[in-house]
């Protein structure tokens, strides 16, 4: 045995580490081939599928929605800070008839004023008559009000039935996600058979393919000795021609399968996949379902969810109903108002004599707090209320009729799915004994051309027998284990 220098096996060692990273970082690369059994192929779409992530983010929005609806009896804190500014001032009566009215209530306030204190009389005369102006006005320009409040519902029967159907639209969410769920493996399921059944059929026109090549290979050596007609290498080569034709158009049937197997995973369509589970190892691995099982229709997911959909509109007709009772709230209100004549006074001292002479500093702005409730009574609304509680009814009726309908739906949808299931059944026997028999009369009548006791016409004909009864084998394996998934989804198989 040759042995390589030193020198010569760093280089050897060398290319191999080379070849070694450049293949594993191409395997990094998006895009890489990716190889998916059955299983693997619906775990996968579980979590990639736009169906799947949609019915997650429901579920997320569910349950933020019943936290809306309890916050709505939690207490609520607000802030507010008011200003205005009055350009125009709000004036009150004219002073000779704030005066010299003696019946009006306002001149018996000041009457009161002016015999308290004199010199309120007069300020207010000298203000108003004394300076011929006929109107006084007892508001500063200058407002503003700054609070916060805490308000309490207290009673609303409204709320009590949100609470009550929180829980369904928690539950209702989920069974939302359960059914995407379900009818991703259902779907991710009939494509991988779709995929590999157009994957066998490929293969085994692949096989004939070749078959018929070498025979018309040696036909036509057989015609250049003169031993046969050309007819039987014209009848040959249309039949390899007319075969070529058909694997093309599987071919493109196979890649249509292939890309809806990656839409309905939610994988990208340009990448590559390897399916690891051939047609045969997944009819084996399909269970027989006894077709005489007790059907219930409770077991299947929708029926649930429609049940759920029933309360839910219960809920809501509760909900309407509850208008006609009274809602109840408390509050309490805390803040500071001002009113100067200055808006920068707003923020200075004021400063107040007091006749023992001490001047004291005050702020502009002064206290103020409120509690209190309020109470709504609906009396009449002009029937609206009424029109929507009638509109509730008969959305509680429909929701009922659509439970009603699945029932019949679903007894319906079992018998037609057992009846092709035991069709495909026995279709797929027959078609796996046509296969032998064309294999043996395909095997027969190229024995026969070849040792020259038969023609090429009885070759291409079995050729073509044998073609159509593989096809049709792989269509049945196909038919049995679509049929099969589209039984267990009426018994509602998980």
């Amino acid at each position: 045995m040759y042995v390589y220098p030193p020198i010569i096996m760093k280089y050897i060692y060398a290319l191999l580490i080379l070849t070694i990273s450049i293949t594993g970082g191409y395997a990094q690369q998006p895009g890489f081939l990716k190889s998916f059994s059955l299983q693997d192929a619906v775990q996968f779409a579980i979590k990639n599928n736009f169906d799947a992530k949609n019915s997650v983010l429901g579920e997320t929005q569910a349950k933020w929605r019943n936290r809306e609806i309890i916050a709505t009896g939690l207490p609520k804190i607000d802030a507010g800070l008011d200003y205005s500014y009055y350009y125009k001032l709000p004036i009150f009566p004219a002073a000779d008839k704030i005066f010299n009215d003696t019946s009006s209530a306002s001149s018996k306030v000041f009457s009161y004023l002016a015999q308290t204190n004199p010199a309120i009389s007069q300020l207010l005369y000298n203000a108003a008559v004394g300076s011929k102006n006929s109107s006084i006005s007892f508001v500063l320009p200058h407002t503003a009000t700054a609070s916060i409040q805490l308000t309490q519902l207290l009673f609303d029967g409204r709320y009590v039935v949100g609470l009550k159907a929180t829980k369904d639209f928690t539950k209702s969410a989920r069974l939302q996600r359960d059914l995407s769920e379900f009818d991703i493996k259902y779907n991710v399921t009939k494509a991988y058979y779709q995929t590999q059944a157009s994957q066998d059929a490929l293969v085994s026109l692949a096989e004939i393919e070749k078959s018929l090549e070498k025979i018309l290979n040696d036909t036509r050596k057989t015609y250049e000795e003169g031993l046969i007609e050309e007819l039987d290498v014209n009848r040959l080569e249309l039949a390899l021609g007319n075969l070529q034709t058909q694997i093309a158009n599987q071919k493109q049937l196979g890649e249509v399968s292939v890309a809806n197997l990656k839409f309905q995973m939610g994988l990208p369509l340009s990448d590559d996949i390897l399916l690891t589970e051939k047609l045969d190892e997944l009819y084996a691995k399909a269970s027989m379902v006894n077709t005489a099982k007790t059907f219930d229709a409770s077991n299947r997911i929708e029926y649930d969810l429609l049940q759920t959909v029933v309360r839910i509109q219960g809920h809501d007709l509760a909900q309407r109903k509850s208008g006609y009772l009274p809602t109840l709230a408390g509050f309490v209100n805390f803040g500071f108002s001002s009113q100067v004549e200055k808006f920068g006074d707003m923020f200075k001292k004021r400063y107040v004599s007091y006749p023992d002479g001490d001047v004291v500093a005050k702020s502009n702005w002064f206290q103020q707090g409120i509690v209190g409730f309020s109470l709504k009574v609906p009396i009449f609304d002009g029937f609206s209320r009424m029109s929507s509680v009638k509109q509730a009814e008969a959305e509680v009726s429909k929701a009922r009729n659509n439970l009603e309908k699945f029932k019949q739906a679903a007894i319906l949808q079992l018998q037609s799915s057992q009846a092709l299931y035991i069709n495909a059944i026995s279709d797929e026997f027959y078609s796996k004994k046509g296969v032998t028999l064309a294999e043996k009369i395909y095997n027969t009548s190229n024995i026969k051309f070849k040792e020259g006791i038969g023609n090429s016409f009885e070759l291409t004909q079995a050729q073509q027998d044998l073609i159509q009864n593989k096809l049709k084998y792989v269509q049945a394996q196909l038919n049995v284990l679509t049929s099969k998934a589209d039984l267990d989804k009426a018994l509602g198989v998980r």
